[in-house]
């Protein structure tokens, strides 16, 4: 019996949330039935993981949008391609038409730049060519919904990201030594949040709530972690300027270790889909405290497993984390209801056989 043939596209390959899952399914989804590959057409980070893995990885390095899809499409057909899972990739979608295969697009986020008609108008024509609209969350389909035309909602489905195993693996590392690694001292509190530099992720808001914090605690150390948009990480340091215990530590290799000595996670985000590094902080087992963008009202209990508070209120931020600072009885249940959460309803291998049965379904 032949394998079933799926081909990830998307436009790079590098690192963020939307890499993360390409990776998770690429890796996870080939077995006995399924043979599972992308293309891309700028590698990085996760294209390089995935090759030394021993993945199919095939980069179309050439210019111009209708050389790309030319290449796509040709890749298609002489691989015998029978799924293309398109990422945001608009080039993948029309090669996929063009080959005469199943198509899939896969929507990851809220995304707010659609502002004007045609941005609208034009992705509506995307998503009406493709056989299934995946929604990373419920959120992400209400936007899709709500922003565009979709002429047949039966093709719009909602399969909830998760994250893959090995990125909840546990360092070994005595906590001591990790916070020497960082310089900071062992009774310190550790507040931080994982995501890439950028205005979509709110930072300016967490900063804002470590200096009213400052007023109150003198134990507590903020970590910024990633990289991104310079010109937006040069507002964020002047706006930290003078907060002695905020430190931006760039990319962070090894997130096991991050969430090793972090006490509590923030996400003060404006927008998102599905955020991997929440699941992530619910997987470790800490106390969150994330604004209502996206999914998270579909993860977090406010109160139960999590909080929940409006996005840009600072004051929401700072009086949660004072809430989980002075109430460890209450911080200690909140971290074994996110974890026991994490394991019932958001497991890697829930969405890994909804992939599968998609991929199936399409096909039958």
């Amino acid at each position: 019996m032949n394998k079933i043939k799926v081909l990830h596209v998307c436009d790079a390959l590098d690192k963020g949330g939307l890499e993360e899952v390409i990776y998770n399914l690429v890796k996870n989804t080939n077995d006995q039935k399924f043979e599972v590959s992308v293309a891309y057409f700028q590698g990085g980070m996760v294209a390089n993981r995935l090759k030394e893995k021993g993945f199919i990885c095939h980069e179309i390095n050439v210019a111009g949008k209708y050389s790309r899809i030319n290449k796509l499409k040709n890749y298609i057909k002489d691989e015998k391609i029978d799924i293309v899972q398109a990422h945001f990739s608009f080039h993948g979608i029309i090669a996929a038409k063009l080959a005469g295969v199943k198509v899939i697009e896969t929507t990851h986020n809220t995304y707010h730049f659609f502002e004007n008609p045609w941005g609208r108008l034009k992705y509506s024509l995307y998503l009406n060519l493709v056989d299934t609209v995946v929604s990373v969350s419920g959120a992400v389909q209400n936007f899709n919904l709500t922003n565009f035309k979709v002429k047949n909602r039966k093709k719009c489905v909602v399969i909830t990201n998760s994250i893959d195993s090995e990125r909840i693996i546990p360092s070994e590392e005595p906590t001591t030594v990790l916070k020497q690694k960082y310089n900071i001292s062992e009774n310190s509190v550790v507040i931080s949040t994982l995501s890439r530099i950028d205005v979509q992720k709110g930072l300016e808001y967490l900063i804002e709530a470590a200096s009213i914090l400052n007023q109150k605690y003198h134990h507590l150390v903020f970590l910024i972690p990633g990289e991104g948009n310079p010109e937006y990480g040069k507002q964020l340091q002047e706006k930290a300027t003078g907060l002695d215990n905020l430190h931006f530590i760039g990319h962070v290799s090894k997130v096991n270790e991050l969430f090793k000595i972090m006490d509590i996670f923030t996400m003060p985000s404006l927008w998102e889909g599905a955020p991997l590094t929440l699941l992530e902080a619910m997987a470790y087992g800490k106390p969150v405290v994330v604004t209502d963008v996206g999914n998270t009202a579909e993860v977090i209990q406010d109160g139960i497993n999590g909080y929940i508070v409006p996005k840009k209120d600072v004051h929401a931020i700072v009086d949660r984390i004072i809430t989980l600072i002075e109430n460890p009885e209450k911080r200690i249940q909140i971290e074994m209801r996110a974890q026991n959460d994490f394991t019932d309803k958001f497991s890697n291998q829930i969405m890994v056989d909804k992939y599968k049965q998609l991929y199936e379904s399409l096909l039958n």
